[in-house]
């Protein structure tokens, strides 16, 4: 291999490691901002059997709640009107961070049915 193609691979692989990963510290963050890996989930909401389990949770303002597919439908999980997750595949999880105290309503655009409620708390 010539010292030309080298560089121009070198070149390509750097540029595209700088594009690839900022567009994924920038998936998945939810309506709180993005909380860092180091941030323990207060809470867990699962989607399972068409339903969110556990339908009521309560956190403080900052916590983490992962929301999570534990199924094969595809959902997403829309929080007071955000949708914070996109599609949802089974296994697929975020995490959102309660942003301020109140009540926070959970649902899924693609089965209307499947309702739960985050109570943030101060």
């Amino acid at each position: 291999m010539n010292r030309r193609v080298w560089i121009h691979f070198a070149t390509v692989a750097a540029l595209s490691t700088a594009v690839i990963f900022p567009a994924a510290a920038c998936s998945g963050g939810g309506t709180g901002g993005n909380p860092t890996s180091e941030t323990k989930a207060a809470a867990e909401i699962n989607q399972e059997n068409l339903e969110f389990v556990p339908g009521l949770v309560t956190v403080r303002v900052g916590d983490v709640v992962v929301i999570r597919n534990g199924e094969a439908a595809i959902h997403n999980a829309v929080v007071n009107g955000k949708n914070v997750t996109g599609n949802m595949k089974k296994g697929d999880a975020i995490r959102w961070q309660a942003p301020a105290a109140g009540e926070y309503t959970v649902t899924c655009d693609y089965h209307p049915l499947m309702k739960a409620t985050i109570t943030v708390t101060p």
